[in-house]
């Protein structure tokens, strides 16, 4: 095969690659709707399997947006000189609130009888 031939097959790979690309985005907003949609009954599946665990997952999105604002915040700093991040209460009240379950699946169950 020739550069030539090499760098034709290159472009149709990418003008293919392109159109998918922008097939996709144009289905983005559709499949979109259906997550949101079907969000409560994924949410209410996921708190019967893991009791707890949406509030487990809204007080960990609270406290990483809290510490990535602190990171953006600091700039080079934070990678210089590491951060501290201060938690307001409401954020410490919420941590708390889901410590039981947090422990309670860290722990492992005990080993069934023989």
């Amino acid at each position: 095969m020739t550069f030539k031939g090499i760098a034709t097959d290159l472009i149709a790979a990418a003008k293919k690659f392109k159109a998918a690309i922008l097939s996709a985005a144009a289905d983005a907003p559709k499949v979109i709707g259906k997550i949101e949609a079907d969000a409560p009954e994924v949410e209410a599946l996921t708190e019967l399997a893991f009791p707890g665990a949406a509030a487990v997952e809204q007080a960990g999105l609270v406290v990483l947006e809290k510490i990535a604002e602190a990171v953006e915040a600091a700039g080079t700093a934070a990678s210089a000189n590491g951060l501290s991040v201060s938690l307001d209460q409401a954020t410490v009240t919420a941590v708390k609130g889901v410590l039981p379950t947090l422990k309670g699946l860290a722990t492992p169950a005990a080993a069934p009888a023989k």
